[in-house]
């Protein structure tokens, strides 16, 4: 981690500690974890915080998620799986799991399911793309037909 973008987290990140040594089962430790990897930091280091946020809160997805990311990054690919898997279950709409689950079994040689969950996870991001535009239309429409 690049020692300026370091110094930036030190400060939060002991206030967000002290958060948590006062509400110990507060799930959003993985946050931590999350902004450790996000930083370029220790995937140990973010596996240590997620691991302990799922232990207290094992149906938090967007955990599952970054303890996939870490590890990825640490080429335990295989052990990804199954909370990208649990992810997607409980939330089959997030593109960023799919792309995921797609890069792992690329890297276990599992093509075709590679392949599929490309497909889904483009079909995805093409319609949270999307969305956002056809709201605004809505919108200035609503506001042409209240003049």
């Amino acid at each position: 981690m690049p020692i300026l973008a370091l110094l930036n987290w030190i400060p939060p990140r002991s206030s967000f500690r002290r958060e948590l040594a006062i509400d110990s089962g507060n799930c959003r430790r993985w946050k931590l974890g999350s902004v450790v990897l996000e930083k370029n930091g220790s995937p140990e280091d973010a596996l240590a915080d997620i691991n302990q946020a799922l232990s207290q809160c094992p149906s938090l997805s967007e955990a599952r998620v970054d303890q996939a990311r870490a590890l990825i990054k640490l080429d335990r690919s295989a052990q990804a799986v199954g909370d990208l898997k649990a992810a997607i279950k409980a939330n089959p709409a997030e593109p960023s799991a799919h792309f995921l689950l797609a890069k792992v079994y690329r890297s276990l040689g599992r093509t075709q399911e590679a392949h599929a969950e490309m497909q889904t996870f483009s079909k995805l991001e093409k319609a949270a793309r999307i969305a956002p535009a056809e709201r605004a239309e809505e919108v200035i429409k609503n506001k042409e037909n209240a003049h």
